[in-house]
């Protein structure tokens, strides 16, 4: 099957940041053909690149899938939704700006909690280590994602697990760093090699351990991995490495007491 990884950006120049990896899963191993990013093809502003991750998706087969890093929904106090649908479908009209988005959620958690908490997390998040969707590092990433891609492919699409539709390509939320964890690979300081010594070589260390779990690499994937400093690149295949680990399970929730049906739920 057609598995796809992309590391999403919500950055004014998207398309530079925003990486796809497609690769083709045997059920045994991952051959990774392809990675670039969203600005060779749909060039580097944000509403292009958006625009064409949705078309991206919409072309895909009806038996691939696609992992996409950015939070599919709100923690269930600050959701005020019934359903992770309704959420997705009203979130737009809620939420007119990403601002609009940190001050709402933060009101409603403070109110919650009598003043103690601002940013509380969903239960997918406690369980891999992710911020809360409207904290002010990533809320750029959930406005933007939800927005501008999924809830706008919801209902072409088979959201995992959340929104399950049959001969559909399937959709599902990734989060490298915590499967890099999974992978006993190094999860930090792999970027940016003028700030972090050893980033380079942190880099090639994931990709052994890749390696080892199953991936294989088309003829100069490598070296696109290793030369991009910001990680996106890499980010993206370990997107695709979530999202075949999770189809090769058929979409199974591991852990069902970190799984809140309205919430979302991170496939590592």
């Amino acid at each position: 099957m057609q598995v796809h990884g992309v590391d999403f950006s919500a950055a004014r120049s998207a398309g530079e940041k925003l990486w796809l990896a497609s690769a083709d899963d045997d059920g045994e191993r991952l051959r990774v053909e392809r990675v670039r990013p969203a600005a060779d093809a749909y060039g580097p502003d944000r509403e292009a690149a958006h625009a064409g991750l949705r078309a991206f998706v919409r072309d895909c087969e009806a038996d691939a899938a696609v992992g996409l890093d950015c939070s599919f929904g709100l923690p269930r106090a600050v959701a005020d939704a019934e359903s992770w649908r309704a959420l997705v479908d009203g979130f737009g009209d809620r939420f007119d700006a990403v601002d609009r988005l940190k001050g709402d959620c933060a009101e409603r958690a403070k109110r919650r909690t009598g003043g103690e908490r601002t940013y509380l997390k969903r239960a997918t998040d406690a369980r891999t280590g992710a911020q809360s969707p409207y904290h002010w590092l990533v809320a750029a990433q959930t406005f933007y994602g939800i927005r501008d891609v999924v809830a706008p492919l919801a209902s072409e699409v088979s959201v995992e697990p959340m929104a399950p539709s049959p001969d559909a390509t399937s959709l599902l939320e990734a989060y490298p760093a915590a499967t890099l964890r999974a992978l006993g690979l190094p999860s930090r300081r792999y970027k940016n090699d003028g700030d972090h010594p050893g980033a380079h070589e942190r880099r090639e260390t994931i990709l052994e351990g890749l390696r080892e779990w199953g991936v294989s690499l088309a003829n100069g994937v490598e070296r696109v991995l290793l030369d991009d400093t910001g990680g996106d690149a890499l980010d993206a295949v370990v997107a695709a490495v979530a999202t075949a680990r999770a189809a090769r399970e058929e979409f199974a929730v591991e852990d069902t007491d970190a799984y809140d049906p309205l919430e979302g739920y991170i496939y590592v």
